[in-house]
C-alpha cells in the first residue's frame, strides 16, 4: 500500500523574535521546514526535518556552519528521568527517500524556496560523496611516481 503524501503547507502563527529575521514554518505529517529569511527574503537558514514522529532527523543548513546532519536524543536516561530532546550529529542523509519525497509535497511552496533547499541537498549529497571516494593522495601509474628523496641529503 501507497504511503499516502501530502503537500507541505504553512504555519502562519509563528513566534518572531528577532526583527531583522522572519522566521517560517511549512508542515506535513512527514517533514516539517524551518526557515530564517532576511529582510530581502534570502534564506539565512533552514532546518528540514524528517520522518518525524518515528525516527526524526534533520538536513540544517546556514550561511556561517554550512550544511550539517542531524539525529533526535530523545533524552531518555538510565534513572528514567528524561530530558528535553535535542538534535546530535548522526550520520547518512536518507536521501533516496527524502529527496523524492520532498520534491513531491514542497510543489506549493515559493519556488525560490524549494529550489534553495534542493540546491543545499545536491550540495550535501556530493560532500559525502566527496568525503567517502576522497584519496589521501594521488593514484599514479609506476612510471608517474616521484624517485623516493634519500632521507641523509642536506
Amino acid at each position: 500500500m501507497p504511503v499516502k503524501q501530502e503537500a507541505l503547507r504553512e504555519i502562519l502563527i509563528v513566534e518572531q523574535k528577532d526583527p531583522s529575521l522572519r522566521r517560517r514554518w511549512f508542515q506535513s505529517d512527514y517533514f516539517d521546514l524551518f526557515t530564517w529569511q532576511d529582510a530581502a527574503g534570502a534564506v539565512t537558514k533552514f532546518q528540514l526535518c524528517y520522518d518525524v514522529g518515528r525516527d526524526e532527523r534533520a538536513l540544517a543548513w546556514s550561511r556561517s556552519e554550512g550544511t550539517y546532519h542531524d539525529g533526535i536524543d530523545t533524552g531518555d536516561a538510565d534513572g528514567g528521568h528524561g530530558q528535553t530532546p535535542i538534535f546530535v550529529s548522526d550520520g547518512k542523509f536518507e536521501s533516496g527517500t527524502v529527496v523524492p519525497r520532498f520534491r513531491l509535497e514542497s510543489a506549493t511552496l515559493p519556488a525560490e524556496l524549494r529550489d534553495f533547499v534542493l540546491a543545499k541537498m545536491r550540495e550535501h549529497l556530493l560532500a559525502q560523496y566527496r568525503l567517502k571516494v576522497g584519496r589521501k593522495r594521488v593514484r599514479r601509474e609506476a612510471w608517474q611516481q616521484r624517485p623516493a628523496k634519500a632521507k641523509d641529503a642536506p
